[in-house]
């Protein structure tokens, strides 16, 4: 990993990092998938009658099976059709940019993914962050003269509403905030309409993508208690794991960079709620020896731990130092925080150029840094009394990575 770049001074604004992505390869059945899946979209069979399976293989170098499973997959997304002694047709949906009307001729979608709580409950746990970029991404979209089609969908839902949203021939582009789904996205991507993804990770092709530093972050919060004093640093993780990967990476790095242990059982996961949060902070405190130092996956969950740690008769920070990764703002909790705000505009800005290149340009991907903001929620273990008290210390600046040799450009 390359060393790490200090991208700003104290009290300047912070710019966020653009980087390459390194592509993962593709099997040979999804590269032929893919270049059908172009080829409809561009309505490159204009009688809507595809080549034969031998031909087709012949054509892309491939065996005939290949063809065959790449179809199979397409059919059962509707976009083939194969008909006994007939063969195989295209059923293409609308392409992205054939608007109708002069309505509509700037209009951008927003599509936002909740996640409720376990248990029924009513709670969305990223609904601070998802607020605070629907924000950004509406005062650019104004700003450059476009109204905007904003959807919520349930997770589980989100493959449906996306399906809808890229076939309904509207949306000169559409951004994809807090989750995203490979499949769809190469779908999406290969139907030609630009595309953005704000707090998520991709590696498709021609989807472009916004994010947080999640593994930076969480390295120099390891780092900042890791000066305190504290050894033994747990955290709760939030148990959909595949939301984001990143950051316990970070954490692992942190430990590794401060000298510390890492035990496998201070890695707690757990739910984003007070009754998750009790479940998390039994385990933490069964175990012996005690973790001094708690890093949780959010703000909201850093709260829930500290409600929960007192109701137990136990002071934070005295007994156990608590710091959150960002989110809703929580009064005196340690925490990182990034400019969700600013990220929102940058996804439009992003995907503005996208459109006007005929999403011909260059797959544009952005690390945004965090700043940890010490508060009342941290202090040196009881053990070492001579370490500083952090509500002295002043903001720390985190710094960012870069993922390859391009140069960090001013803020977009």
């Amino acid at each position: 990993m390359k060393k790490t770049r200090n991208l700003g001074r104290a009290k300047a604004p912070l710019a966020p990092v653009k980087f390459r992505r390194v592509e993962r390869p593709l099997s040979m059945v999804n590269q032929v998938e893919l270049a059908l899946r172009q080829a409809i979209a561009e309505n490159r069979f204009p009688s809507g009658k595809l080549p034969t399976e031998v031909e087709l293989a012949e054509q892309l170098g491939v065996s005939r099976e290949t063809v065959r499973l790449a179809e199979e997959a397409l059919q059962r997304e509707g976009l083939l059709i194969k008909i006994r002694r007939r063969g195989t047709f295209t059923q293409p949906p609308r392409v992205a940019g054939q608007i109708k009307g002069t309505e509509t001729q700037k209009l951008l979608g927003y599509l936002q993914t909740d996640f409720t709580a376990a248990g029924g409950a009513e709670e969305v746990a990223n609904r601070a962050i998802s607020g605070l970029i629907l924000q950004g991404v509406v005062a650019e979209a104004g700003a450059s003269g476009y109204r905007l089609v904003v959807q919520h969908t349930p997770h589980l839902h989100w493959r449906k509403t996306a399906k809808k949203l890229t076939e309904e021939g509207r949306l000169l582009g559409l951004i994809c905030a807090s989750y995203d789904e490979e499949k769809m996205l190469r779908n999406i991507a290969a139907s030609g309409l630009p595309t953005v993804l704000v707090d998520g990770d991709t590696n498709v092709p021609r989807i472009h993508s916004v994010r947080d530093d999640s593994f930076e972050s969480a390295r120099e919060a390891i780092r900042y208690l890791a000066q305190l004093g504290h050894r033994r640093i747990a955290y709760a993780n939030w148990a959909r794991v595949e939301m984001n990967p990143v950051r316990p990476l970070g954490y692992r790095k942190g430990l590794r960079d401060a000298g510390l242990s890492r035990r496998r059982r201070w890695e707690i996961l757990t739910e984003l709620t007070e009754a998750g949060a009790a479940t998390m902070i039994d385990e933490l405190l069964s175990q012996t020896p005690r973790p001094t130092a708690l890093y949780c996956f959010n703000n909201t969950l850093a709260k829930f731990a500290i409600a929960e740690l007192r109701r137990r008769a136990l002071r934070v920070p005295e007994d156990m130092s608590v710091v959150g990764a960002g989110g809703e703002d929580v009064p005196e909790l340690t925490c990182h925080q990034v400019d969700w705000y600013a990220m929102g505009r940058t996804a439009v800005q992003i995907l503005l150029r996208a459109i006007a290149a005929d999403n011909r340009a260059r797959d544009e991907h952005y690390l945004y840094p965090h700043t940890l903001r010490p508060g009342r929620t941290t202090a040196a273990p009881r053990s070492d009394t001579a370490a500083l008290n952090p509500r002295r210390r002043p903001p720390i600046t985190l710094s960012t990575r870069r993922l390859s040799g391009t140069r960090s450009p001013a803020a977009p």
